[in-house]
């Protein structure tokens, strides 16, 4: 296994050696957050840089982070601070819900692509509208798929924690969209968003 190395900026001292657990935790959370960087960036080379910046903030940090309840809920503040920032830099705002609402499988296979376009856009505002915690877990839960445990683990936040919020968020979406509550009991989340 290589250890990770951050890449130099100029201007900037070299790092210290990393510790053994920042470069584990690098390594586990980088993937996770170059895909939530690029859906807001609009751009793999662009993500993995606003990644590459925070992590180089974390190393800095590290300590702090360490000191708190939930390190991994203290560095994906961190993370996606800067990638507003790298979005302000470039003159953006982020594309996350017009990017995903064009790469929906559903689009392809579609009677309707067009009404199913409009279904999805409206979907995406709404999750855009959507309170910063409820968005982040509708995001990586929904948009990029990851499941209720890798979502808890990557946001610092307890499996119930996320499926709480998961449902709540997906009420709040319901009602923003006119959903009705379906008669028949309970379904799965993948079922309830799926028809959103």
């Amino acid at each position: 296994m290589t250890e990770p190395v951050l890449p130099r900026r100029a201007g900037v001292a070299p790092l210290a050696p990393l510790p053994a657990d920042f470069r584990a935790f690098h390594q586990m959370y980088r993937p996770a957050y170059v895909r939530w960087a690029e859906l807001y960036l609009g751009n793999r080379e662009h993500a993995e840089e606003a990644v590459d910046h925070a992590f180089e903030q974390l190393a800095a940090d590290w300590a702090e982070a360490l000191r708190v309840d939930s390190p991994a809920g203290f560095a994906w503040a961190a993370f996606k601070r800067h990638i507003v920032e790298a979005a302000r830099v470039r003159g953006r705002r982020p594309v996350v819900m017009d990017t995903a609402a064009f790469e929906t499988e559903s689009l392809h296979n579609a009677v309707d692509p067009i009404g199913e376009l409009e279904e999805s856009l409206s979907l995406y505002q709404a999750i855009s509208e959507l309170p910063e915690r409820q968005h982040d877990v509708i995001v990586l839960r929904y948009c990029i798929g990851y499941s209720t445990e890798e979502t808890a683990d990557i946001l610092g936040l307890t499996v119930p924690g996320v499926r709480s919020t998961a449902r709540y968020a997906r009420h709040r979406l319901k009602e923003t969209l006119g959903i009705e509550p379906t008669e028949g009991g309970e379904r799965s989340q993948r079922e309830e968003v799926g028809e959103l």
